[in-house]
């Protein structure tokens, strides 16, 4: 029996053994393609970045898969060219897989499949096609040249508008070898003058013939001399579900950033184990809508303080309102008189 035992016990090591070699190796990997990555930005830049700039910056966005699962989608962003890029991977249980997974897609498309393109027109393949001459608008040529430019596979842009303070900006989504691509240009004063300002910097982006020169990279442009590369609009890579996986995700968070609070505030108080909060929610039985309203009270014994939210569609958001009443509580100074809002 003994000897049994030591054998399993060996088994379980040699396991722990390579579950470890094949994490390392796994981070490894990760390093590896990052690192190349980042080579490749470097090796392309046409000005001195700041110094102390990272090459790479690295933001993460996060959602809940089945309402209980935290994932995680890596984006980075580089000056290319002089151009800011910003590229986002999928969906992972681990930041570590997710910016490995962004690395990997920013490589196999810049240097992958673009450069296959780039090698492909230089060898007399397909060129990029020149704009019929009857054609005076921008947004005209660049629909134009979407559908004749091979990379576009004849998807047709996609256009969206956020106008804000008097001013509007114009977004456009154009696939490129498969892969979808979003560009904004500058904010002006009509959706019009928005719309052909995007437009033109696509075709210049894209070298269409007639629109080499239209611009050229500044390097006074703070996306080059800013430690920070400018943030793209908020959710730009994600769609209506993942936008509203977002907000649950937000506020699943806002929810762990109050409870840290309370638990910290009151750490001399709190028993082993004793949970600094307990709620109950109460439904309107008469409300026959999905889902139905419902109002959550949270009770803070090591305070002496209960909060009653207001009426709310679904427990969620009846939890949310509630725990906003506890973070204006904790934000105002902690008290000990027992308060009751409602």
């Amino acid at each position: 029996q003994q000897q049994q035992q030591q054998q399993q016990q060996q088994h379980q090591d040699e396991q722990a053994l390579a579950a470890s070699q094949a994490a390392d190796e796994q981070e490894s990997a990760g390093k590896g393609v990052i690192s190349v990555l980042q080579e490749f930005v470097q090796c392309s830049r046409q000005f001195h970045a700041p110094q102390h700039r990272a090459i790479l910056q690295w933001t993460y966005d996060n959602r809940m898969a089945d309402f209980t699962t935290l994932e995680f989608r890596g984006t980075v962003a580089f000056v290319l060219d002089g151009v800011p890029h910003h590229v986002a991977g999928e969906w992972y249980p681990s930041k570590k897989q997710a910016q490995r997974d962004t690395a990997e897609r920013a490589l196999a498309f810049f240097v992958g499949k673009w450069g296959e393109q780039l090698l492909l027109e230089q060898d007399g393949g397909p060129s990029r096609p020149s704009p019929p001459r009857e054609q005076t608008s921008e947004i005209q040529i660049l629909e134009s040249f979407s559908g004749s430019y091979s990379p576009c596979a004849g998807v047709a842009p996609q256009w969206s508008h956020s106008c804000e303070d008097g001013e509007c900006r114009a977004i456009v989504e154009i696939t490129m070898l498969g892969v979808p691509h979003k560009f904004s240009g500058d904010a002006k004063a009509t959706e019009q003058e928005a719309t052909r300002d995007t437009a033109r910097r696509v075709l210049w982006y894209l070298q269409c013939p007639g629109f080499e020169a239209e611009f050229s990279p500044d390097p006074r442009a703070p996306a080059v001399n800013s430690k920070e590369i400018p943030a793209p609009p908020t959710n730009w890579a994600s769609g209506g579900a993942e936008g509203s996986a977002q907000q649950i995700a937000d506020r699943k968070t806002a929810l762990m950033r109050v409870q840290n609070k309370l638990q910290q505030a009151f750490a001399k108080q709190l028993r082993p184990g004793q949970s600094v909060w307990q709620w109950t929610y109460e439904t309107d039985e008469e409300d026959k809508a999905w889902p139905p309203l419902c109002r959550a009270t949270v009770k803070i014994p090591v305070a002496s303080q209960t909060f009653t939210g207001p009426w709310a569609r679904g427990q969620r958001d009846a939890q949310i309102d509630a725990c906003g009443m506890v973070s204006e509580f904790l934000s105002a100074g902690i008290g000990g008189e027992s308060q009751i809002r409602g």
